[in-house]
């Protein structure tokens, strides 16, 4: 029996690293624990670091005429350094970015981590003063934010909600990497789960516009049609290669990004209304002061404008700065974190060139096929269903 088990163990390990591997383009896996996500976290942000480094931005559109907050989620394995050159351009543009990174790196029960999305969002509105924010959100964290969009009563807080590279119906090689990582939300995201029919089980609220941004050469998420959801605006990529991780530091992705950040919403924060100054008081004016020639005149007072704060990485459990008492209803574990624009991670040990776009097409293939092969050569270990 412990030999059996063994043997099913070893084909999944297999499985998950031919799959794993497809966009490694080569790359010489390092010494770890291949079935942590942690490890292929630093691995993949090793490789694109010198991609995430933000240097002189292009010119933006033009900042937002008041400051909003947009919640930024991140998905399976991915760390919040992903989201630094998206951080820089909602800077630039006048938004008031956060950044979720959720526990586990997003690799737990997807259930779990909406309703820790639900919480999170209570405590990002008790910070900013505001009803309603925007999220934007990656690859997995934008499926649980669709389903706390349509399940959960987020459109209720929620203005925008723009995913990009997100399998809304599933990723048919999840069961094969589920296999030995264990990971809860490789089940989830295994089509015809029930976290899956829930998510697709329910209409799109009709209150908040939906984006979903997909590329149809992704190396992860395929067939690219997991991405459309019906009712929202499906925005394809598909005039050329474009890369999964691309679409964090592309400036032409982000453009798309930002023009479904400031459509028209019902929900949308109202413009604070500008000041009205009072009318000067005219020399006819039986109540204003009679003018006297060639007195001095009191200057009026100048306000100093304050000082701004600097965002800083909030740790884990402490609540959004300039919050109070925020409750805790979130779960322990699922931190807020408000980034400025911390240096992307030291290299990890991947020998391949960073940067690099990973293979796609006949590498999927090839890393599926050596998967399916592992399975049979040791007696054809059960799919999770």
């Amino acid at each position: 029996m412990g030999t059996r088990v063994n043997e099913m163990r070893s084909a999944g390990l297999l499985a998950l690293v031919a799959l794993m591997m497809v966009g490694l383009g080569g790359c010489d896996l390092p010494k770890g624990d291949k079935t942590s996500p942690d490890y292929w976290s630093d691995l993949y942000l090793d490789m694109y670091a010198d991609k995430l480094v933000v240097g002189p931005l292009e010119p933006g559109p033009g900042a937002l005429p008041h400051p909003r907050a947009v919640l930024l989620i991140t998905g399976v394995t991915i760390r919040t350094q992903w989201f630094d050159p998206i951080v820089a351009r909602l800077q630039r543009d006048g938004f008031t970015p956060i950044v979720w990174e959720p526990p586990e790196l997003l690799s737990y029960d997807l259930f779990q981590a909406s309703e820790d999305l639900a919480a999170v969002v209570q405590k990002v509105l008790a910070s900013t003063g505001q009803k309603h924010l925007d999220i934007l959100a990656e690859c997995t964290g934008g499926v649980i934010a669709r389903y706390y969009l349509q399940s959960l009563g987020g459109d209720q807080h929620v203005s925008r909600l723009v995913t990009f590279v997100s399998p809304h119906n599933g990723i048919a090689k999840a069961p094969w990497a589920a296999l030995i990582a264990g990971w809860p939300a490789l089940y989830d995201l295994s089509p015809g789960s029930a976290f899956l029919e829930a998510v697709n089980g329910q209409p799109l609220p009709a209150n908040v516009p939906v984006t979903s941004i997909y590329t149809c050469s992704d190396e992860y998420i395929q067939p690219w049609k997991t991405s459309l959801i019906p009712g929202a605006n499906n925005i394809g990529l598909c005039d050329g290669k474009v890369g999964h991780f691309q679409t964090f530091y592309d400036p032409a992705i982000y453009a798309l990004m930002h023009t479904a950040l400031t459509q028209p919403s019902p929900n949308a924060e109202p413009e604070p209304s500008p000041a009205v100054e009072p009318p000067a008081p005219s020399v006819t004016d039986p109540v204003a002061a009679p003018v006297v020639p060639n007195a001095p005149v009191e200057a009026a007072p100048v306000s100093t404008p304050a000082t701004p704060v600097a965002s800083a990485a909030v740790a884990p459990d402490a609540p959004i700065p300039g919050s109070t008492d925020l409750g805790s209803s979130a779960s322990p574990a699922a931190p807020v974190t408000v980034l400025t624009l911390p240096s992307p991670g030291a290299g990890r040990g991947c020998t391949t060139g960073r940067g690099q776009e990973p293979a796609t097409g006949v590498a999927w293939v090839g890393a599926l096929g050596l998967a399916l092969l592992a399975v049979r050569r040791r007696g054809g270990a059960r799919i999770p269903s």
